[in-house]
């Protein structure tokens, strides 16, 4: 038998306005009548009836995020500080993942905007800019990432390739000469992979060395399986490097595995940068030198973004360009006696770059 406010009402000894006020998180109730229905609420397995509030009130105030995967700690850690904006902001947070996949993504754009959400924060990894904006859509969409270029939705991100140049200075400043690039997917839907490459590559180019394609390690996913799997591949091949550009924390994280596996030590015989600054990051052996992300501004950025459009949907807010900096650690620190870089090169310390990009 299904529950209803009613029930709800009398559990709480309420009326069951008071309960629709507390579900639609009304101010003016009492702190100790709130607590009193959410219990009974809980106690009941009480849920609202999300499609008959929209008809009623033209809004949910329930917001979709679709990324990836949740699974990754990137995801996972940007997933926590949405959620406590769009909270402050007074909205549920509801959150999905599409592995990538093409057809998951055209789901959740699909039953998303069409039911549940007032707005989405997507994470597209497969769709690409036409297809995308050609979407009809009945509810605002805002972007994370750079995977879409050219499309008509407002996007909020870091610059791919200014970051993946300055973290690739770092381990040329060392004195490394042949550095590998750990991350290339195979097929080309990613755009944040390409994004990356390009930064690498740039890097290269400016310092005077010849990027080589035996030096591109190609992965599938941004996965420590990945990165584990690539780097071994390299080694087992014969390919020298003395450092690598991992394009995530979690490449990274694979490729120390696969470099202790095979007897080398980082940094001192391989050094190792890598994007995204993970909480994991500060806790490898060796610790990681990562580009950081300021995830908290990209959140914020996002949901505010995505509620001015819910708010006034004439409004045209552009693409917000996200600060970063890049966090100098263990991993692309050299000791003079045995690296095999040039230990003349001084340590760089943590740059902390432009905020107003």
């Amino acid at each position: 038998m299904s529950v209803n406010s009613h029930d709800v009402a009398r559990r709480a000894g309420v009326s069951a306005r008071t309960v629709s006020n507390v579900v639609n998180d009304m101010p003016h109730v009492r702190e100790a009548t709130r607590r009193r229905v959410l219990t009974a609420i809980e106690e009941l397995g009480y849920s609202p009836n999300i499609s008959a509030r929209r008809l009623k009130q033209g809004r949910t105030n329930i917001l979709g995020l679709a990324v990836p995967e949740l699974s990754q700690p990137y995801f996972a850690e940007l997933f926590e500080r949405i959620e406590s904006v769009a909270r402050e902001r007074g909205y549920t947070l509801i959150a999905t993942q599409t592995h990538g996949a093409k057809a998951e993504e055209r789901r959740v754009l699909a039953e998303f905007t069409s039911h549940f959400v007032d707005g989405l924060i997507f994470s597209p990894m497969s769709m690409g800019a036409a297809e995308l904006s050609r979407t009809p859509l009945s509810v605002p969409l805002v972007l994370i990432g750079e995977q879409i270029s050219g499309a008509r939705h407002p996007a909020v991100a870091i610059d791919n390739t200014l970051a993946t140049r300055d973290i690739t200075r770092v381990l040329l400043d060392q004195g490394c000469r042949r550095l590998a690039a750990l991350g290339a997917f195979r097929s080309s839907r990613y755009r944040s992979s390409r994004l990356r490459l390009a930064g690498y590559r740039q890097a290269l180019i400016q310092a005077g060395i010849e990027p080589l394609e035996e030096l591109v390690f190609h992965t599938d996913e941004f996965s420590r399986a990945a990165g584990l799997e690539a780097v071994r591949q390299a080694l087992a091949d014969g390919v020298q490097f003395d450092a690598i550009v991992c394009f995530t924390d979690m490449l990274a994280t694979g490729a120390l595995r696969a470099l202790a596996d095979a007897g080398l030590k980082v940094p001192t015989d391989v050094a190792l940068a890598s994007i995204d600054d993970v909480q994991e990051s500060a806790y490898t052996v060796p610790s990681l030198t990562t580009v950081r992300p300021d995830k908290s501004t990209l959140a914020r950025c996002a949901v505010e973004t995505l509620v001015e459009l819910i708010t006034d949907p004439d409004t045209v807010p552009g693409t917000r360009e996200i600060p970063y900096e890049v966090v100098i650690r263990e991993s692309s620190h050299f000791t003079r006696a045995a690296s095999r870089c040039d230990p003349r090169v001084p340590l760089v310390n943590t740059v902390s770059l432009p905020s107003d990009v």
